[in-house]
């Protein structure tokens, strides 16, 4: 058996090299057209909301919390502390049913900072407090809620910083329009009816998507009502020996009589008593108009320059009326909860003579 060896020329090198390029090259530039072939799948809607709320928490230094708009215009709720109260700590206070305040970690409406675009939102409740009552949704993209405190924040939050992020031309390029219109029947009122809610938005972008600008407005209406029952001007606390029984001597203002009483508290406990009582009725009419332009230019990708107008008018008339008693702790007949410490649960004083009496009515 013979056997042949082969000795590797120059020539046979390079003629191999050239073989083996060739067929690397074709999967080079296949590679580059597949990529240039990729589809893109973009999630709008309610998932892509809450994609970007994921993706803002996610890549956030401190603990933040977010909700963004389904699409331009378009916020979960009509309200935007009640798209707040979404989040986990965080719960709002409403006023005539509608969201108002919102408190976050437990610290009231007070110790939180509200700015708008990173600027420090003026509230109109003669304290610090926010009333989100005067921001329709519609012009919105976005709520970011800052539990923790952050350098690049305005200071002032302790319990959160909440920043609202309104629609920007440039970051949604092209020509974007929405208008909308609903009707309202809040049946609490005995006088109202059906109230009107427009909103409109413009968004287009120009030069290449260099220039842009953004028109939105709003304009509500909403009439509601409320019954209330008050205690005016508070309570009033004593042992559970002291009674107004004024022949056995022990009388004291306040106290209620042995007799008559179901569960009155007894020795080592304590009971408190009203001092007024106050019977209110109110009629409540709003209008809430909202406005904002957006100037953008953005000569390269580095360097982006915003210039914006918010416009914010919240008009709210009230006519109440109300009766009150100021109770005299005369004779009673009550139902007391169960001690150490009691308060009625039916309070009832009967009066042989014309007592303190007032009724009012206003509107402001």
């Amino acid at each position: 058996m013979k056997t042949r060896t082969f000795n590797k020329t120059k020539l046979a090198t390079s003629l191999s090299l050239v073989l083996g390029m060739s067929s690397i090259l074709p999967a080079h530039a296949a590679d580059e057209v597949s990529e240039e072939n990729i589809e893109v799948i973009s999630v709008t809607g309610i998932r892509g909301s809450l994609i970007k709320s994921m993706d803002v928490k996610r890549s956030s230094s401190g603990v933040v919390d977010s909700i963004s708009a389904e699409d331009i215009g378009k916020f979960p709720d009509t309200n935007l502390a009640e798209s707040l109260q979404r989040i986990s700590g965080v719960s709002i206070d409403r006023v005539n049913g509608e969201g108002s305040k919102v408190t976050v970690r437990g610290f009231g409406p007070d110790f939180n900072l509200v700015t708008l675009n990173g600027r420090q939102m003026p509230v109109t409740t003669g304290s610090r407090s926010f009333d989100f009552a005067n921001i329709a949704s519609e012009s919105i993209s976005g709520v970011e809620v800052f539990k923790t405190a952050l350098a690049e924040n305005p200071t002032g939050g302790i319990g959160s910083t909440i920043n609202i992020l309104t629609h920007k031309p440039l970051s949604a390029p092209g020509l974007k329009a929405t208008f909308g219109a609903k009707a309202m029947d809040d049946k609490s009122t005995r006088e109202g009816g059906m109230t009107p809610e427009l909103s409109g938005l413009y968004s287009n972008t120009f030069a290449d998507d260099k220039f842009g600008v953004s028109i939105s407005a709003s304009f509500q209406e909403r009439e509601s009502g409320n019954a209330q029952a008050q205690v005016g001007t508070g309570w009033r606390s004593f042992p559970g020996t002291v009674d107004n029984d004024w022949g056995a001597g022990t009388a004291e203002w306040g106290g209620v009589p042995q007799e008559g009483q179901v569960n009155r508290p007894g020795e080592g406990d304590i009971y408190s008593v009203p001092q007024t009582t106050v019977y209110r009725f109110e009629e409540q009419q709003r209008q809430r108009t909202n406005g904002q332009l957006v100037l953008q230019y953005r000569p390269v990708d580095s360097i982006t320059t915003t210039l914006d107008y918010t416009y914010m008018r919240n008009d709210v008339d009230t006519q109440y009326n109300d009766v009150s008693a100021w109770f005299t702790f005369a004779p009673s007949e009550n139902v007391w909860t169960d001690g150490p410490i009691s308060s009625p649960l039916i309070y009832s004083e009967t009066y042989t003579s014309a007592q303190d009496l007032s009724m009012a009515t206003g509107d402001y």
